[in-house]
């Protein structure tokens, strides 16, 4: 059956649909792809990256000791923040509400773990706390740093605000210093979560938090299993949750602080971990394709829907996510290990004829594929550029292409078409373009006039092809002695048209006449043929 579309350039496009099995759209889509690069940053070990808006800081080992670098954007080098000799781990980074750049880690530059921090606006370092005990795993929010502390005997969070002003830190206070362990601190806004040991003897490592405004502390995840590796963004908390580990491995959760619902976010067979969360965009460690091969993948809450980030070779591990940046640490490279990608809302492509740009018949063929955050492409709308354009239905599954027959009305000449998609949430993607000259005239090839020349002389065969829209031609010429054999030829790629040509040669042919052919062909594929007789006497 033939949908006839009826564009306003007056090119009339029929869509035919292509016999191809596509099979049933699954409830949920790996979300496509999308390009990746590498961040060129440091060589060597690399530890675990942070990223707050595009400023991203990362702990590498290029010589004996771990240092701490930041880059203002995902395709700068980077700089060095330290280089004491001692090791400097652990960064994160955050912004101010003044627009303060803050970079806190974990440094050893004294013997014992202290936090140190660096003000990337005003180029200032200064100490957030080096008390005698051990302050490990700093989280920053905003002006808010916190850290795991055991100056009481056992582990506690504490924090302290950084006045950025003139780059002070205050005292440092205890968040929760219960007599059990309160380990792997994070903190969003006026929110701090952290795995707690008080229920251990009888669930295992849970999550709680504290919400600074009204001085609660407060349950987050009190289960048999352990929970660990908690990251929290605004109102919503996720974690690595072991209560299925033993059969499927650890999964991903979370917790909506204001509806106090538990959720999953992945628990696919293989180990999930080391989660990072920002807005809606989860994303972490998957290692359910096997033990040495670890993946990073995500979730969006608001569309709840997965996605791969990356599934290449070897382990992307450690992953981290600000707006729609992923980061993550990669140890199939000998040299940047940092890479990145942007999470697109659409990924769409659209090919006429395998992407030619001439065709010379009325029929081509179009390839379309096409995936939104959700994984799921329902409906596509086609038409010429500038009309309202049909809708049709939308089968494929990315990365597959759904296949149509494009006809195109007669009449030479530019035909550009337009494609918008539209998910099963109901968005719609931006137009995507492509277009196809069509071209069913020849292009018209004129040889010199008769020409005279000595034998071992320099000839000169002149000849131009002219071409309304083709810009370039194949030209083979050919010399035919008498008997019509070929006693010279000559042959061209990409000529350009509508210019005169000269083919020069020593002249050794025989004393006689020649003919000479000239065969061009356009990049529609449209040819013609001229042939002089006598054009060239050799005396």
């Amino acid at each position: 059956m033939k949908d006839k579309l009826t564009t306003v350039l007056g090119v009339t496009l029929a869509v035919v649909f292509a016999a191809v099995a596509f099979g049933v759209v699954p409830a949920h889509a790996t979300q496509v792809i999308p390009p990746l690069h590498a961040i060129a940053a440091t060589t060597g070990a690399v530890g675990r990256p942070d990223l707050a808006g595009n400023n991203l800081v990362w702990a590498a080992k290029t010589g004996a000791d771990w240092n701490v670098y930041y880059a203002a954007g995902l395709s700068s080098p980077g700089t060095a923040l330290t280089t004491d000799p001692a090791d400097q781990i652990a960064p994160r980074v955050s912004v101010s509400d003044d627009g303060h750049v803050l970079v806190v880690w974990e440094d050893h530059r004294a013997g014992n773990a202290d936090i140190y921090g660096y003000d990337v606006t005003t180029g200032k370092g200064f100490v957030v706390c080096d008390q005698a005990a051990q302050q490990v795993a700093p989280r920053v929010s905003g002006d808010w740093v916190v850290w795991q502390d055991d100056r009481n005997g056992n582990w506690d969070i504490y924090g302290a605000t950084i006045n950025t002003t003139d780059d002070t830190v205050g005292t440092a206070t205890p968040i929760c210093d219960e007599v059990h362990d309160q380990t792997q601190p994070d903190v969003s806004g006026d929110t701090v979560v952290w795995v707690d040991s008080r229920d251990s003897r009888e669930s295992g490592e849970d999550i709680w938090g504290y919400d600074r405004v009204h001085s609660t502390t407060f349950a987050v995840c009190r289960d048999t299993a352990d929970q660990d590796q908690p990251a929290v963004w605004g109102d919503t908390v996720v974690w690595r949750d072991a209560w299925n580990a033993a059969q499927a491995g650890t999964d991903i959760y979370g917790f909506d602080l204001v509806t106090s619902r538990e959720f999953p976010v992945c628990a696919a067979a293989g180990n999930q971990s080391a989660p990072a969360i920002d807005h809606d965009l989860v994303v972490w460690t998957d290692a359910r394709s096997g033990r040495a091969k670890l993946d990073v993948r995500g979730y969006d809450l608001t569309l709840q829907e997965p996605f791969a980030v990356t599934l290449g070779k070897g382990a992307q591990d450690r992953p981290t996510v600000s707006d729609d940046e992923v980061v993550w640490a990669d140890t199939n490279t000998a040299g940047s290990q940092l890479w990145t990608a942007t999470l697109t809302p659409w990924n769409a492509e659209m090919v006429i004829d395998g992407g030619r740009a001439w065709t010379r018949s009325t029929t081509a063929h179009l390839a379309m594929r096409a995936q939104s955050k959700t994984g799921v492409v329902t409906q596509m709308t086609l038409g010429a550029v500038g009309t309202a354009g049909t809708p049709y239905p939308f089968a494929a599954i990315y990365p597959a292409w759904q296949a149509k027959s494009l006809y195109l009305s007669p009449g030479d000449g530019l035909k550009r078409l337009t494609a918008v998609f539209t998910d099963l949430s109901g968005l719609s993607s931006p137009p995507m373009n492509a277009a196809i000259t069509l071209d069913t005239h020849g292009p018209r090839v004129r040889v010199a006039s008769k020409t005279t020349i000595a034998s071992g002389a320099t000839a000169a065969i002149g000849f131009r092809v002219a071409d309304n829209l083709s810009p370039a031609a194949s030209v083979a010429l050919r010399v035919l002695n008498a008997h019509g054999d070929v006693a010279k030829a000559f042959y061209a790629a990409h000529l350009a048209t509508g210019t005169l040509h000269r083919y020069k040669f020593v002249c050794k042919l025989k004393p006689g006449t020649y003919q000479v052919r000239v065969r061009a062909t356009d990049l529609a594929g449209n040819h013609q043929v001229k042939v002089a007789a006598g054009t060239l006497t050799v005396s």
